[in-house]
């Protein structure tokens, strides 16, 4: 069995990309899209995007995500899981991008069962 670390990424479901050129900017820039694309780069082993129903990020005003699109404040998780030195390349790499979100690297290994 392999043994995996999980890393969680908390950011507003708004948030917007910074590393992307005016005409990227124009169609897709949220952060979510651009990280999920750059762990699919990194060859991260599991990747997925969550977003909350409910919460708050830093002390924040609770958000409720109650319609058809959620609130740019809306809470959102990229949550990836793979060997540990690959996840602290992507925080790393990425470093620039998630300034203003809060990373988690939860360190208890996962038992990988295939």
């Amino acid at each position: 069995m392999e043994q995996y670390q999980l890393l969680r990424i908390y950011f507003k479901y708004g948030q917007k990309s910074k590393k992307l050129s005016f005409w990227q900017k124009l169609w897709n820039s949220s952060l979510s899209d651009q990280l999920l694309k750059a762990a699919k780069a990194q060859k991260i082993h599991h990747a997925n995007i969550f977003i909350a129903s409910a919460g708050y990020l830093n002390g924040g005003n609770i958000v409720y995500n109650v319609s058809e699109l959620p609130p740019p404040k809306n809470t959102a998780c990229l949550e990836l899981i793979d060997e540990e030195l690959k996840l602290q390349t992507f925080l790393k790499d990425n470093e620039a991008e998630i300034q203003e979100a809060i990373s988690i690297l939860i360190h208890p290994e996962i038992q990988l069962i295939k």
